[in-house]
């Protein structure tokens, strides 16, 4: 329970309060403990049916050590993947996690009860199939209901970024670089065509969303252990309350690097549009002309004059002009 409220505390303060920072360790290890359990869980049942009891790699096998390392790595893995999705989530992808994602967990609870036996390996499938299940309404959600913009350079160049902007420079500029990363992966996408671009924007919004929702997953499994689990949905609803009365805070300033950031992304996208073998075939043409030139220099007057009649000056000089072109 103090995992779930210290990740609400986190979402409501991070952009006013430096002291924000102290939550995250909470989070952290509400999802350490929640692989750890799993883990050691399937550890026994893997060495019950493939270990012969009371033998010495049976005996070797009681400590606990590899699982902590294991699940230690597993949820640095997943912290980081909800602080990032934390920093630049909206409130529609926060309503869906807040509402949907705990309804969903309990839904699956009570249906398959009868069907799984209460551990914790049944947690993770439960975890697993209600994450699968909101992440792929949301990306159809999206889908229909958001606008896809094309995103143009020169709007970037002129415009503010609209990022979140925090009091704790650390996630500011966090939130500041996502921003800049998203608006590469949307100019790129927009540039495939509208069909392409709502197809590779769905497998996107499916990926990143089953990933936000199986952290946020574990963490309300974390807290669903507590008896009194009517206390998560009062939480829950204040949440979104609070998400949607507290006003976001945006950036409003035209960085200065944003017409060289445009210059950049459109430079990169010229190269996507020129194909490499061809750059190559361009480049051989170019030193094959080049050689022609050094051989040119040295001859003399006489034979320059029988070359400037010759087919092979006409050769040279349109390989010249398709290099210039």
């Amino acid at each position: 329970m103090i995992a779930l409220l210290a990740l609400f505390a986190f979402i409501l303060t991070w952009q006013y309060s430096n002291f924000s920072l102290i939550f995250l360790p909470l989070i952290f290890y509400g999802l350490a403990r929640e692989f750890f359990v799993f883990l050691k869980f399937r550890k026994n049942i893997i060495k019950e049916a493939t270990i012969v009891k009371n033998s010495l790699i049976y005996r070797l096998s009681m400590g606990d050590f590899l699982i902590y390392i294991i699940s230690f790595f597993m949820a640095i893995f997943t912290f980081l993947s909800l602080f990032l999705n934390l920093i630049t989530a909206q409130k529609q992808e926060l309503f869906f996690l807040l509402i949907f994602l705990p309804l969903c967990l309990v839904f699956l609870r009570k249906k398959l009860n009868f069907q799984f036996i209460d551990n914790a390996y049944s947690d993770f499938r439960i975890i697993i199939i209600s994450a699968f299940l909101i992440a792929l309404i949301y990306a159809i959600f999206n889908l229909f209901f958001s606008s896809l913009e094309e995103v143009r350079l020169e709007n970037f160049s002129q415009n503010v970024i609209p990022y979140k902007i925090s009091t704790f420079f650390v996630f500011d500029f966090i939130s500041e670089i996502l921003t800049l990363i998203k608006f590469i992966e949307e100019y790129f996408l927009s540039s495939l065509g509208v069909v392409w671009f709502k197809m590779i924007h769905l497998i996107f919004d499916f990926s990143n969303f089953f990933i936000f929702s199986l952290s946020f997953a574990y963490i309300y499994n974390f807290a669903f252990k507590i008896k009194n689990k009517n206390y998560i949905y009062i939480f829950s609803f204040m949440m979104i309350l609070g998400i949607f009365f507290i006003k976001e805070t945006k950036n409003e300033k035209i960085k200065p690097y944003q017409k060289e950031f445009a210059l950049f992304v459109e430079n990169i996208a010229l190269l996507k549009e020129q194909n490499l073998t061809s750059l190559k075939q361009n480049k051989d043409q170019i030193e094959n002309n080049l050689k022609k030139v050094q051989e040119l220099l040295n001859k003399n007057a006489f034979e320059l004059g029988i070359w400037w009649f010759s087919k092979e000056k006409e050769d040279l000089q349109k390989a010249v002009n398709e290099s210039l072109k």
